[in-house]
């Protein structure tokens, strides 16, 4: 060894979330850090840390299931209320 201490540089894996609307979002889950955590992080904004890379995953995807199931529920009822308004109208 020559004495310098070793940075490591954090690795990254990144994802795409397709949900059954075909709706995508992007997730990355982050290598484990000095503290034996793994970081996540979604493009809506979300963050995390798991102890395993599997938990990891798992949490991400899941915050981006709700997350997309809320957006398509409002995207619906905006939908549905512009459809029965012109109904009424006439």
């Amino acid at each position: 060894m020559n004495g310098k201490r070793e940075v490591r540089l954090p690795v990254s894996q990144s994802f795409t979330f397709i949900d059954v609307g075909g709706n995508q979002a992007q997730y990355v889950v982050f290598d484990q850090d000095h503290h034996s955590d793994f970081h996540w992080s979604t493009d809506h904004g979300d963050r995390g840390v798991a102890a395993s890379f599997a938990e990891a995953q798992l949490r991400a995807r899941t915050v981006l299931k709700v997350s997309m199931a809320a957006n398509r529920r409002s995207d619906e009822a905006t939908r549905m209320s512009k459809y029965s308004s012109r109904w009424r109208s006439y």
